[in-house]
Order: structure tokens, then C-alpha cells, then sequence
């Protein structure tokens, strides 16, 4: 006598051959799908996690950024020595660092730093004391404060930009 493999040979219900391969194959079916599903679910997690890692950095840039142009308000019109950019070169470092977090703001953020750089040049030299000033010293003195003056309307100009910009980006998100 010889056996067969198949079910039906052996003398199986064809109902039961057909319910079972039925069930076989919506697993299959139900298995792909939740695949897919994860699978989206997992693209979705990684978009959600850029974008918190990004709005983390427009953060960190918009805290430097407020308290640049908070030094900047105080600073208005007003010539500065070098006392007054000590705290400086740490928020020019900062920055420098935010952007090159921050892919959204970069080219702003490397204005900022561009004419932050300017600024901290025009720093003016230690005054003399003297009795009496030359007409060419006061001269000198003016014009130094003058381009002082213009460099810190100048930053305050790309810091509103850039500030501008993240506002924006918020707003689009």
C-alpha cells in the first residue's frame, strides 16, 4: 500500500484543507501589514525625533540670540571699553557652536557671528586721562564710537533677522 503526503489522498475533509489554509494566509496577510504598519510608525518616531532635536537647537540659538540683543539694547549709543565686551567672547562662542547645530539657521546664525566678530573689534581703547584733549584725538575718538555704533546696528540687524527666521520656522512646524 502506498501512502500519499497530501490531506485530501489520505481521506481529509476538504472543508477543514480549505479553512485551514485560509487562516494560514490571512496570518500571513495580517503579518505584512503590521509590518508595515511598524514600519511607518518607526519613520514617523525618527521625523518627530529630528524635529524635537532641531527645535531644541532653535531653542539654544533664540536664548543666545535674546541675550545678545538684550547686551546690544543696553549698549545703545553708548561707546563701550573693554570692561564692558568681557562677557562677550562666550556668547560669540556660543552662538558659533549653535550654528552649527542649527541646520535650519545656519546662514543667519553665521551672520550673527560674521558681524559679532565686527563688533568686538570695535571695541574701544582704554581712555587717557589728560587735562586737555586734542582736536585730532577727539576726532580719532569720535570717529572709533561711530564705528562702534554702526557695528552694534549691524548685529542688531542679523540678530533680528535670524530671530525673525526661528519664528518663522516655529510657525511653519
Amino acid at each position: 500500500m502506498m501512502f500519499s503526503s497530501t490531506p485530501l489522498a489520505s481521506g481529509a475533509d476538504p472543508g477543514s484543507v480549505i479553512v485551514g489554509l485560509l487562516s494560514g494566509l490571512a496570518g500571513i496577510v495580517f503579518a505584512t501589514l503590521t509590518l508595515r504598519h511598524h514600519r511607518q510608525v518607526w519613520a514617523w518616531t525618527r521625523r518627530l525625533r529630528a524635529s524635537d532635536d532641531v527645535g531644541k537647537d532653535l531653542d539654544d540659538a533664540l536664548t543666545y540670540l535674546r541675550e545678545l540683543a538684550e547686551h546690544l539694547s543696553e549698549r545703545a549709543q553708548k561707546p563701550c571699553r573693554e570692561a564692558e565686551f568681557a562677557p562677550l567672547p562666550r556668547l560669540r562662542h556660543l552662538l558659533d557652536d549653535a550654528a552649527d547645530d542649527a541646520e535650519p539657521i545656519r546662514p543667519e546664525l553665521r551672520t550673527v557671528v560674521e558681524r559679532f566678530d565686527r563688533y568686538l573689534t570695535a571695541v574701544l581703547p582704554p581712555a587717557t586721562i589728560a587735562a586737555r584733549v586734542t582736536a585730532t584725538e577727539h576726532a580719532t575718538q569720535l570717529a572709533a564710537a561711530m564705528r562702534q555704533e554702526q557695528a552694534r546696528i549691524d548685529l542688531k540687524g542679523a540678530v533680528s533677522t535670524a530671530q525673525q527666521r526661528i519664528r518663522a520656522l516655529r510657525r511653519a512646524a
